[in-house]
């Protein structure tokens, strides 16, 4: 019974999907049409099956023009094995035409008690096993990304050298990034959102930590660590990964030359883009006028920025789902601070910084000269312009900075 109604609720939100998607294929001009990239986020792919997901991608290139399409990239839990290996099959085959069909794995740790911990129904001897069996399955189009999240969960060796719990699983990320299998990583840090198994955790931890002191107990810790340990974690991670000659392009995202992912910086650069579903956002620079109008826009707006319902029951019920509380119109002092914001997250560089000269504080010359002589940045001038070109520490201590450059707005 729950099968059958979990079937209906696929179908009624695909339907909608669908829907949503030839209403922008109606409003938008046909140059807003012309995609570079699909994406598919999460897990989506494997929850609403193959055949919708086929159902989805036939209607984006039936409705917009996909002739110039530079990459399709699909996000999927590595499990179940059967699946996963379904879905790359039949999209290599259906869609060879493809430039690029980039899959993104969601390994998160090779620590079994992370992964226990976290909520993942694999150990890191079944994930040797299916990067042994993933491999026949790459096609010369493809880009294999691994996602993972530093924990912050160590162990110390007898010589006092930081290991990760499981000591052979450092090991084995070290060989896996020398041998280049996957073609980028993406290496995430966990964040304490209060809604977060972490928050929860961590709240826990003092009450338990009292608890045990007075009863004279011992207890488990949490597999992840604080905030100092996660970032030690990424940092090993990072440095291992650049190690094996992956760059850098993005504060969280590193690949071999060429590989790096174009959803992903199309996003940075702040490119158009359209994502449909629940809590879907999109970002549109200059809307037509039968745009402006389905989203009750200002006459000034220069770029809309919206968020589709979160609930699933209003996205399916056939209602209009735009909501004036999601819709932001944004000028052009707008764009220059998300410009600013978005760009300096990336390994491209800002080539005018004098344009942002009014959305950062008055003595940001100054500062940035302090941050090129610390080597967190390296400027490049002329007479007409100067250019701000990241360097890895740079990325590393990102925020502290740019809060620093944005702190008056």
């Amino acid at each position: 019974m729950k099968d059958d109604i979990l079937s209906v609720e696929i179908e009624n939100y695909v339907q909608w999907l669908l829907t949503e998607i030839k209403k922008y294929s109606e409003i938008l001009d046909d140059k807003d049409k012309q995609i570079k990239s699909i994406y598919f986020g999460w897990w989506t792919p494997q929850l609403i099956w193959l055949k919708n997901l086929e159902k989805i991608i036939d209607t984006i290139i039936e409705d917009f023009d996909t002739e110039n399409l530079w990459e399709f990239s699909i996000e999927m839990n590595p499990y179940p094995q059967k699946q996963v290996f379904a879905i790359i099959n039949r999209l290599n085959k259906k869609y060879k035409e493809f430039a690029r069909i980039r899959f993104s794995f969601w390994i998160q740790s090779f620590d079994n008690k992370v992964l226990l911990e976290s909520g993942r129904d694999i150990s890191f001897p079944w994930l040797v096993d299916f990067f042994r069996d993933l491999q026949p399955l790459k096609k010369s189009n493809n880009i294999f990304n691994l996602d993972f999240i530093a924990f912050g969960k160590f162990n110390k060796t007898k010589k006092w050298n930081i290991q990760l719990r499981n000591p052979n699983s450092l090991e084995f990320f070290a060989k896996l990034a020398s041998s280049k299998f996957a073609d980028s990583y993406s290496i995430y840090t966990l964040e304490l959102f209060p809604w977060s198994l972490r928050y929860y955790q961590q709240e826990k931890k003092l009450e338990n930590w009292v608890v045990s002191k007075l009863k004279n107990i011992d207890i488990d810790e949490s597999a992840f660590g604080s905030d100092d340990d996660i970032y030690e974690e990424f940092s090993i991670l990072k440095d291992m990964i650049l190690d094996a000659w992956y760059q850098r392009y993005e504060l969280s995202n590193f690949a071999l030359l060429w590989k790096s992912s174009i959803h992903n910086r199309a996003y940075r650069e702040m490119q158009n883009y359209i994502w449909f579903g629940t809590s879907a956002s999109s970002f549109i620079k200059h809307p037509n006028e039968k745009l402006k109008k389905y989203l009750n826009l200002s006459e000034d707006s220069d770029a809309v920025r919206r968020t589709n319902t979160l609930k699933i029951a209003d996205y399916t019920s056939g209602k209009e789902i735009v909501d004036k509380e999601t819709v932001h119109n944004l000028i052009q002092q707008d764009l220059l601070i998300e410009a600013f914001f978005l760009c300096l997250r990336t390994d491209r560089a800002i080539d005018d910084i004098s344009k942002y000269s009014t959305v950062l504080v008055s003595d940001f010359d100054q500062k940035i000269k302090s941050y090129a002589d610390q080597w967190f940045i390296e400027i490049v001038s002329n007479w007409e312009k100067t250019w701000i070109k990241l360097t890895d520490e740079w990325m590393d201590i990102y925020n502290d900075i740019i809060t620093e450059l944005l702190e008056e707005i």
